[in-house]
Order: structure tokens, then C-alpha cells, then sequence
């Protein structure tokens, strides 16, 4: 799959045009691993990437910590079937919703998304969606969480791009993404975009048809309303002290957690009691403990990773809040 002569036919500026935020430095791909490179990212950069060459990486986040475009990173070193979730996640994207004109529309329009192959054959997905002007990364991260949790998928297993909102003195160049139409190094395959349906090559030339998608000021405030309110991805106000629950307490969440702990519901489930316990101050080792307890008596098959989940959850709560009461409402109103 050699883009040699696709570069010919001036895919350059709009690779740049759609992935590339950041132009003073990028990331490299070696045998061992990526290095980043003080360095601008050029035309001539590009070139050898697409002629696989090189691999290159884009840092995301620019300097005002507005990004172009959400990445969703689908992997087998992390999913059992990749193949499965990125589907689950297209599904939440294409999903037709009825508008206040009567008329129903996709979530995301088409053209503003991407399928690739990271390394085809590879069961390595990336799912692109673009923004028409650059948006804040505070409010593109909320839209991924949010993404993952219409999807049902576990945000430990999915990483979302941009893993950070802002650039600090500390972390000064945020994430990278290795750049599509690349040959992955280490794996020696080529990287290349899929159909939505048959996840069959298409041509690379699919990246001219490309539009981004568009946030009105409303729209932009309206998503900021849902981040504080509705705390699916940032900002709320922690408890200044976590307690353990006593142990009349504890049963009393495992027997309810039980009766609900149902196949398609767990991982929403879990997630929103953990952002229930997060919120009232519930301690770690009590929410391990309640969810440990009603793994075994579910014979849950995933025990473990339920366990990780409160790990990372209880890790990452200044950034990642998620649905209590709320949440756990919407499960139970389902299962009636």
C-alpha cells in the first residue's frame, strides 16, 4: 500500500490542513519507541511520512490549548474485540436524532469522521472527528467521554485524544497521535481509512471530502452548561475527605448493585456508582470492596477489570466525573 503517488496528487496540505495543530515540533517513530523532535513539522516532513519513510507523530493541543480534531485510539493490547467497539462508537456518532424542525439528523455528520486502520490488517482502529474552526480541548475531551459513555465502552480500554485540557509548565507539549497514511515502523503496515460498514480500504484520497463540523457560541455554551452540571467528563466540586461506609452500608449498595448487575448494563452501571461515591465521598477501599463483593455474587466474568475501573476512577477524579443518581435512574428506567 506505498502512497507514493498519492503524494503526487497533493494530499499534503490537507493532511496538514485536518491533523496538524502544532508546527514547531513533532514526534518520530523508531524501532524502540517515539522521540519528539525540536524541530518544525514541514511539507518535506510530510512527504517522507506518507512515502513511509518516517513515522510522525502530531502533537494535538495548540499553544491556546484549542485542538482540530477527537481521537478515539481502539486497540487488541486493550480491547477483546476493537472491531466491536469502534462500531459501538460509529453507531453513537450516526445515530439519527429527531430536531426541533421535525426532521432527524446524525449526531455527527459523516464527513466529519474518519475511520483508519492503524496498521492494516490490524485490528487497530482510529476514529477521527474534525472541528471547523479549532475548539477548547477542555470541551472536545468532555464530548469523548460523553461518546464512550452513550457507547458502553470503558474509558480505560479506549483512550481518548486529548488526554489533557491545557498545557502547563510541567507538560508544556500535551499528546501526540501518530499521523494517518504513515507505515507503523515497528509493525511494518500501512495505515489507511475504512468504510463505516464493511471496514474495507478506501482510497486516501477519501481525506479531500473531509468537512469539520461547527460549534455556534450557543452550542459551545451549552456543552459547558452539561460539563458543570451534569459532570460526564470535568468539574465538579470535590469532598475535602473521603469516608469508608459502614458494613450495613456496604451491603445495602452490593444488594442494590445486584439486582441490576445485568449483561449490556454493568460497565454504565458501575461507572455511574463510582461517580455516585465520588461525589458523596464515599473512600476507595469501600467502593472496591462493594464492587468486588458484587462481582462474586454475579459471577461477573470481568471481575478484574471492574476492580481497574474503580482504581482509575478514584486515580483521575479531577478530570474524570461521571453520572451519579441521574445515571443510575436511566439504567433502572430501562430494565422496567
Amino acid at each position: 500500500m506505498n502512497n507514493g503517488e498519492e503524494v503526487k496528487n497533493s494530499l499534503l496540505p490537507i493532511v496538514k490542513a485536518l491533523f496538524v495543530n502544532r508546527e514547531d515540533c513533532y514526534c518520530m517513530q523508531y524501532k524502540q519507541g517515539y522521540s519528539r523532535i525540536e524541530a518544525p513539522l514541514t511539507a518535506a516532513v510530510l512527504e517522507r511520512h506518507l512515502k513511509g519513510e518516517i513515522t510522525v507523530g502530531s502533537y494535538q493541543l495548540s499553544r491556546s490549548n484549542f485542538v482540530k480534531w477527537l481521537c478515539f485510539d481502539l486497540d487488541p493490547e486493550k480491547l477483546k474485540d476493537p472491531k466491536e467497539a469502534a462500531l459501538k462508537v460509529l453507531n453513537v456518532l450516526f445515530e439519527e436524532k429527531e430536531e426541533a424542525d421535525g426532521k432527524k439528523r446524525p449526531r455527527i455528520w459523516r464527513k466529519a469522521v474518519l475511520l483508519e486502520a492503524s496498521r492494516y490488517p490490524d485490528p487497530s482502529y482510529h476514529i477521527w472527528i474534525f472541528f471547523v474552526p479549532e475548539v477548547p480541548a477542555k470541551l472536545t475531551q468532555w464530548l469523548g467521554y460523553r461518546i464512550l459513555e452513550l457507547a458502553d465502552l470503558n474509558p480505560k480500554q479506549v483512550e481518548v485524544f486529548p488526554k489533557q485540557t491545557e498545557l502547563t509548565e510541567d507538560r508544556s507539549y500535551g499528546n501526540f497521535v501518530k499521523l494517518p497514511l504513515g507505515k507503523h515502523q515497528v509493525a511494518d503496515k500501512w495505515s489507511c481509512f475504512l468504510d463505516f460498514e464493511t471496514f474495507e480500504p478506501l482510497p486516501n484520497s477519501i481525506i479531500l471530502d473531509v468537512c469539520g463540523i461547527s460549534f455556534s457560541e450557543a452550542d459551545l455554551t451549552k456543552i459547558e452548561g452539561f460539563e458543570t452540571k451534569k459532570g460526564v467528563q470535568t468539574a465538579f466540586e470535590l469532598p475535602k475527605k473521603f469516608r469508608p461506609l459502614s458494613d450495613k452500608e456496604e451491603e445495602k449498595a452490593v444488594q442494590f448493585l445486584c439486582k441490576y448487575w445485568k449483561e449490556g448494563a454493568r460497565n454504565r452501571l458501575e461507572m455511574c456508582f463510582l461517580g455516585l461515591c465520588i461525589k458523596r465521598g464515599v473512600s476507595f477501599e469501600s467502593a472496591k470492596r462493594i464492587i468486588n463483593e458484587v462481582a462474586d455474587r454475579t459471577d461477573d466474568a470481568e471481575k478484574q477489570a471492574r476492580l481497574d475501573l474503580v482504581a482509575y476512577h478514584y486515580r483521575n477524579r479531577m478530570n474524570v466525573c461521571l453520572k451519579g443518581t441521574s445515571g443510575i435512574r436511566e439504567i433502572i428506567k430501562e430494565m422496567r
